[in-house]
């Protein structure tokens, strides 16, 4: 092959990934809004999780004191 001809065949190649691009530009937008969505789902729900596991027990600090008696009583 020539150099001429690579040119020719990669400008092909361009020109029909662009044209490509021009008639499925909608379906690409709206995959990418759903996929994005989910990605937000999946995050609000993540971060949910962690904060109620973080921040939304009823633990006193008297558990963690009688664990720790437990555990010393446990070692005996």
């Amino acid at each position: 092959m020539t150099a001429k001809t690579k040119w020719i065949i990669y400008g092909a190649l361009a020109l029909i990934a662009v044209l490509l691009i021009a008639i499925f530009s909608k379906n690409i937008v709206n995959g990418l809004e759903n996929l994005f969505v989910k990605i937000a789902i999946y995050l609000i729900v993540f971060c949910a999780g962690w904060l109620l596991g973080r921040f939304g027990g009823n633990r006193r600090k008297n558990d963690n004191e009688r664990n720790a008696r437990n555990i010393t009583q446990a070692q005996k």
